[in-house]
């Protein structure tokens, strides 16, 4: 059995070698997400029960302020799914969540400084502010 799978990682190798060498240089992959640090503070931001009927307080009846350095975990506590969209790019590191399961979370962990308003693509009534500035 070890000499067939020798035999097949051969094949396999010499194989995809022409192919990477005809390529070239391996293409640009995506920037990945920076590693948040693991003392960084947490600050909790919740998609309210019955988000879809508060509107502008689906995420609470204030603008989230989160301090630069901090990690923003989004949790849906609701019992429907949603996502977070922002609106503006002016905080680079929060991205649309995709699609928030009730129970789930996503986090960011924020560097910049800036506000963006955003929403919820399955329920655009609900939608909130989000600011980022230094303590």
């Amino acid at each position: 059995m070890t000499l067939t799978y020798r035999n097949l990682l051969r094949a396999l190798a010499v194989s995809v070698m022409p192919l990477a060498l005809a390529c070239g240089a391996a293409a640009p992959s995506a920037p990945s997400p920076s590693p948040m640090p693991v003392d960084a503070p947490i600050a909790n931001v919740y998609i309210l029960p019955g988000a879809e009927h508060l509107g502008p307080n689906a995420f609470g009846d204030e603008a989230i302020v989160i301090y630069r350095g901090e990690q923003m975990r989004l949790r849906n506590i609701d019992g429907v799914d949603h996502n977070v969209v922002p609106d503006t790019r002016s905080v680079p590191e929060f991205m649309a969540t995709g699609l928030l399961a009730p129970g789930g979370e996503r986090s960011f962990f924020m560097t910049s400084i800036g506000t963006t308003t955003f929403h919820c693509t399955i329920h655009p009534q609900m939608v909130g502010t989000l600011i980022v500035r230094d303590r």
